[in-house]
């Protein structure tokens, strides 16, 4: 149900930003955003993108036991 007001809820300030005329500076806000995330994509992974390492190996879990000299 929270979710259902809030798609609602910017549906409806996508409305008003359309009948106060404040749509194309938004459309331009996220142009401008998407140019900027898009850019840093490309730069990362120019520069070498998300290091994935292998998976770890675990943990040796029996105790080791010392023995001495009786």
């Amino acid at each position: 149900m929270k979710l259902v007001l809030l798609v609602a809820a910017f549906v409806a300030l996508a409305a008003a930003a359309g009948y106060y005329g404040m749509a194309p500076q938004i459309a331009e806000g996220f142009k401008v955003l998407t140019l900027l995330f898009g850019a840093v994509i490309i730069l990362g992974s120019i520069a070498g993108g998300i290091r994935v390492s292998g998976p770890r190996r675990a943990p040796n879990l029996i105790p080791r036991v010392r023995r001495h000299n009786a």
